[in-house]
């Protein structure tokens, strides 16, 4: 008696062959929406450590040009009791604030203790640079 040949399935012969190869169109959509999500995010953090890093190079540049006004004046003997004021390099106003700090302590009869306050904007403005300095190192 003749064998009965079998009927082959359609399709691919192997188990796991054929439509199972590569990604979806869904599958690589979705991968290239978090590659996108991924990149954005890190724009927008590189972004924001550069503006804080442009502030605090201009900070330190004020306070810098502050310290230099304060220990000119000191150098040259012009540090008074009072008010001054001038501009930053940036344009930005400035005070110095100058008072002499011994009396309130009770020395009397003898050189001068200045608390010296530079700040930006004005005489209540934000305080850039601060220190104490005795009439005999340079006033």
């Amino acid at each position: 008696m003749p064998r009965l040949a079998r009927a082959r399935p359609a399709g691919p012969s192997r188990p796991g062959a054929g439509g199972e190869d590569g990604f979806t169109l869904t599958e690589m959509l979705v991968a290239f929406a978090l590659i996108a999500l991924g990149t954005v995010t890190a724009l927008q953090v590189a972004e924001a450590v550069g503006r804080q890093s442009r502030r605090v190079e201009a900070a330190l540049v004020m306070s810098d040009e502050a310290e230099a006004v304060v220990t000119l004046r000191a150098a040259e003997g012009r540090l008074r009791t009072g008010l001054e004021a001038g501009r930053f390099s940036n344009g930005q106003p400035w005070t110095l604030e100058v008072a002499d700090i011994g009396p309130a302590f009770g020395w009397r009869n003898l050189p001068p203790t200045w608390r010296v306050r530079l700040t930006s904007g004005g005489p209540g403005g934000t305080l850039v640079y601060e220190t104490i300095l005795a009439a005999g190192l340079g006033g």
